[in-house]
């Protein structure tokens, strides 16, 4: 039987796993709530949740690889994940190292918006030697950097964090302990927050749907447009994709969207040609991007 690799997308609410084979196909998936990490140790927590995954499955054997994916600053080699603050008992583990021991098999760790990213560009055919830009709204604002080829971590691993640029005359501490991050206006945390305040009997997820064109939610909308014209604007990029919880909302205003990021894009150049994408809504996006990243290790390791 042909080898599968197994994608893990941990995030602050939900943790997802699935077997992924050589298309890109995601098998058995499953989704659980990522509370299952307070109940003690972080990586014997997890390897038993991967091994009953495998019993239960019979993959067992069959199982070439792991590939994870964490909401959290990693470092540039890919072994240590530094800071994780949504995620108890993460910061400063030696991931991949406990978790090839306790499973007997080679265990991969990256960003989980380099997961989503990696799946997205399979998803939407974008060539290999290019430069993208993946923008994910979610309860944070998360955004992977694919730059002429390749990810990229910078000195620390901690590129891409986009949701942390200061907004000028804006006073608001964010998570971070900084003061004025954008992340603290575009993120869906933002988002709960204006929802509660304007529409306290809507879930947050109806309120692009029931409330249309309402004048703060159009605001919200282009005020995400501000980072990531930014970025555009910095590394001029083949193209970006456009993802997230927030964006698959329905009735999130995607032309005011693009058309705010359009506005605020340099003219000429890079607005000439830009190419902007939404990626389709999928649950399993970050799971297929942990079994691609696995396989793709492990090829490394064998040429």
């Amino acid at each position: 039987m042909e080898p599968l690799c197994i994608g893990i997308d941990i995030g602050g609410t939900n943790f997802r796993i699935g077997a992924v084979d050589a298309g890109g196909t995601v098998m058995h998936f499953e989704r659980h709530s990522s509370d299952l990490f307070r109940a003690g140790n972080a990586t014997q927590v997890l390897a038993h949740v991967v091994l009953g995954y495998l019993e239960r499955y019979g993959l067992r054997g069959r199982a070439a690889g792991v590939g994870i994916g964490v909401p959290a600053v990693v470092s540039r080699d890919k072994h240590i994940v530094r800071s994780a603050p949504n995620l108890p008992g993460f910061d400063a583990l030696a991931l991949p190292a406990l978790l090839t021991e306790a499973l007997g098999v080679p265990v991969f760790l990256d960003r989980d918006v380099n997961l989503l990213l990696r799946s997205d560009m399979r998803t939407l055919v974008l060539p290999g030697e290019s430069t993208v830009l993946g923008f994910y709204v979610g309860t944070g604002f998360g955004n992977a950097l694919y730059l002429d080829g390749r990810f990229y971590a910078g000195k620390n691993g901690a590129a891409g964090e986009l949701g942390h640029i200061p907004l000028l005359g804006f006073s608001t501490t964010c998570a971070c302990g900084n003061v004025g991050c954008c992340e603290v206006r575009c993120s869906g945390r933002a988002l709960e927050h204006l929802v509660k305040r304007l529409f306290p009997k809507t879930p947050v997820g109806r309120a692009f749907a029931d409330h249309p064109g309402h004048p703060a939610l159009v605001r919200f909308a282009r005020d995400l447009a501000v980072p990531i014209a930014t970025e555009i604007n910095i590394l001029d990029p083949d193209c970006a994709v456009l993802s997230g919880g927030v964006l698959e909302m329905p009735g999130f205003p995607k032309t005011e969207l693009l058309d705010a990021v359009t506005a605020h894009v340099r003219k000429p150049y890079p607005a000439t040609g830009l190419d902007l994408r939404f990626s389709p809504p999928d649950a399993m996006r970050g799971v297929r991007g942990g079994g691609l990243l696995a396989a793709e290790q492990l090829h490394k390791t064998r040429a």
